[in-house]
């Protein structure tokens, strides 16, 4: 098995870049699965909005907010559960 020392900063950039997009179509998707009924009853939101913290044309529908229940946390697990432990296993244990 090779390190990740050894590899390319190119394929390793590509790998990353990989883990960026498909998390952002999972999160989307467990959002809509979620729905915002429960979106709102699970998590809330920041009250104060800023120029600086102001969401882009996805960014509400994949913004959940803090969890405030065990049902949110559970989403939460699940959601940085997968894309960390996913991001992880593609960009250091799958073969390049």
């Amino acid at each position: 098995m090779e390190t990740i020392a050894n590899v390319e900063p190119v394929v390793v950039c590509a790998r990353v870049m990989q883990i960026f997009f498909g998390s952002f179509i999972y999160i989307y998707l467990i959002a809509k699965l979620v729905g915002p009924d429960n979106k709102l009853a699970w998590f809330r939101k920041r009250k104060k909005y800023t120029f600086f913290n102001r969401r882009g044309i996805f960014g509400e529908d994949i913004n959940f907010g803090y969890p405030v229940c065990w049902q949110g946390v559970l989403v939460f697990l699940a959601i940085y559960g997968v894309v960390f432990g996913v991001g992880y296993w593609y960009i250091f244990v799958h073969a390049y």
